[in-house]
């Protein structure tokens, strides 16, 4: 086991290092135009690795990431999904999405400036990006529409763009609670601590179906509520998203996993949630988690929305891709949840069988660090040399020798 951690700690840490550019953190090294680029999310995701992991190559690449993104900023406050430069910086194309906006950059954008901050107290950085997350912030506020508190995500409108959710998705409230609470701890701004405050109240109280709550006035859509409740029961984990015409009830591994290092959970909530996944990890290679489950089918009605959203080729056949598919990336975030409940065994054994995942497609003595494996047979699939698939490893070996995000306590009550 230690031979393997430590080799493939090497190699996510090499490929890593071979990613960062003087503008910022490629998301692969494949050839492949699109993911030769600054993206907002891989980029942060990196950078927190490289924190975590004190490397100060990786933390410097995060803040030349966080200053491109800064520059290509929007005039109303959008970060870049992504941003292309030539080989003399300048800038060739910005991307806020393709079929939709991409709502997760500006809280990823808002906590990897507040740990890097955090980790560099580089006060200029801080004065510099402040308008921008400022900004950020204020958008995020208008895509409310409605002032009730939760962010409205379109189709295709974040990490996993190429999948049904769309609504208040659970994801994206997460990261928003996590960037408004970074920035209201580290500028000392009570009106954010507040902000965040109500938004893990929201959270709570609308994404986790129990029949306690069924008669509360205040849940954002009671009938909705009721309706799961009558139809499937108490379910064992946080729902995906809320909307308007009713819940998406499939899991969510990544907003799961975010909800244990928000510390949402109750000691029962937790229990239920890991129990849940247990379940499923005994159908899945390498026992790892899929980024989203039960896979969708033909036989599903969501199937006609799912085919229908991509831009280039389909890719989510059931078990690959977004649709059950085994991502890296998410599974390094599940150990991290697994860290926090105190299970430290299961995140040990995760850290392998995520090494042995990325080791899948190793080819010219490389580890293949491919976006993901299908959920039945492990054969990767998507894009090689992801970053944040290294990342991923980087991030979990670094919990369990103890290393913590900065995740402020706002309220826990």
């Amino acid at each position: 086991m230690d031979n393997l951690w430590s080799e493939g700690y090497t190699r996510a840490f090499t490929l890593l290092h071979q990613a960062s550019t003087k503008y910022g953190m490629l998301a692969s090294l494949t050839n492949e135009t699109n993911y030769r680029r600054i993206w907002a999310r891989d980029s942060v995701i990196c950078g927190l690795a490289g924190i975590l992991a004190e490397d100060s190559l990786l933390i410097e690449t995060l803040g030349k990431s966080l200053y491109t993104l800064a520059n290509a900023a929007g005039p109303r406050g959008e970060i870049p999904s992504n941003v292309r430069l030539d080989n003399r910086g300048k800038v060739t194309n910005i991307s806020y999405g393709t079929l939709s906006g991409r709502v997760d950059s500006i809280p990823w954008f808002i906590i990897g400036v507040c740990h890097y901050i955090n980790r560099t107290g580089e006060r200029a950085f801080a004065q510099q990006m402040e308008p921008v997350i400022l900004s950020g912030l204020q958008l995020l506020n208008c895509w409310e529409f409605n002032k009730r508190g939760l962010v409205y995500v379109p189709l295709g409108g974040d990490w996993a763009d190429e999948y049904i959710l769309h609504g208040y998705v659970l994801y994206d409230q997460l990261l928003r609670l996590w960037a408004v609470g970074c920035y209201g701890k580290t500028s000392g701004n009570e009106h954010f601590i507040r902000q965040a405050e109500q938004l893990r109240e929201r959270i709570r109280m609308n994404y986790w179906i129990s029949s306690q709550n069924r008669d509360r006035e205040d849940l954002y859509h009671l009938p909705a509520y009721k309706r799961v409740l009558s139809e499937k029961g108490d379910l064992p984990y946080w729902m995906a998203s809320l909307t308007p015409g009713g819940y998406i009830d499939r899991f969510d591994a990544f907003a799961n996993a975010l909800t244990f290092l928000l510390g949402l959970n109750t000691n029962e909530q937790q229990e239920s949630i890991l129990a849940y996944t247990e379940s499923i990890c005994e159908q899945t290679a390498h026992g790892l988690i899929p980024a989203f489950w039960e896979p969708i089918t033909p036989h599903n009605w969501e199937w006609q929305v799912l085919q229908n959203n991509y831009r280039y080729r389909f890719r989510n056949a059931p078990y690959c891709y977004h649709n059950g598919g085994i991502w890296a990336m998410v599974n390094g975030w599940w150990g991290l949840a697994l860290k926090e409940a105190g299970k430290n065994a299961a995140a040990e054994v995760l850290l392998s069988s995520l090494c042995n995942l990325n080791r899948q497609g190793e080819a010219d003595g490389q580890w293949g660090f491919y976006e993901y494996g299908h959920a039945l047979t492990g054969e990767p699939g998507g894009t090689p040399r992801m970053s944040w698939s290294a990342a991923a490893v980087v991030m979990l070996r670094e919990y369990l020798d103890g290393k913590r995000l900065y995740i402020p306590e706002i309220d826990h009550s």
